[in-house]
């Protein structure tokens, strides 16, 4: 996500670093918390021994554009991102080829509003178990 010159919260920005870095689940569960205050579905993968996370939206591009500055507390109008799909009717975001590691699994996570982030961290681990419990966009290779 690229700013242009927008007024955003940087506490937010820290947590969007995990929407394109490997992190601790953690960090991720952390982040996914706080954006289940205005968001239903969370895109998470795991990579490795890593975890990352993102915004998603079934409509595309722009809709996700729309709820990333809603995440981020700023115009949308200010706001560039990239996205890629992992699947028909996933749209996450990325932050370039560079950023774009396979996955081991993801999953796409319903959340019924706002979460603390342990218990976020649960539901991660109950969907990207055997027979999970996340949503019916789903995929482990």
């Amino acid at each position: 996500m690229t700013q242009a010159d927008g007024y955003r919260d940087p506490e937010r920005v820290e947590l969007s670093r995990s929407i394109f870095e490997p992190s601790s689940l953690g960090t991720v569960a952390e982040a996914i918390s706080v954006a289940t205050e205005d968001e239903q579905f969370v895109y998470v993968e795991r990579i490795g021994n890593a975890w990352r996370w993102s915004l998603t939206h079934q409509g595309g591009p722009y809709p996700l554009l729309r709820i990333s500055a809603r995440f981020l507390h700023m115009d949308y109008h200010d706001l560039i991102i990239g996205c890629r799909y992992p699947a028909e009717g996933v749209c996450v975001l990325t932050g370039g080829p560079g950023s774009d590691l396979h996955p081991d699994a993801w999953a796409v996570i319903e959340f019924d509003g706002p979460t603390e982030p342990q218990e976020v961290r649960k539901r991660i681990w109950q969907s990207f178990k055997p027979g999970g419990t996340a949503s019916a966009w789903q995929q482990a290779d």
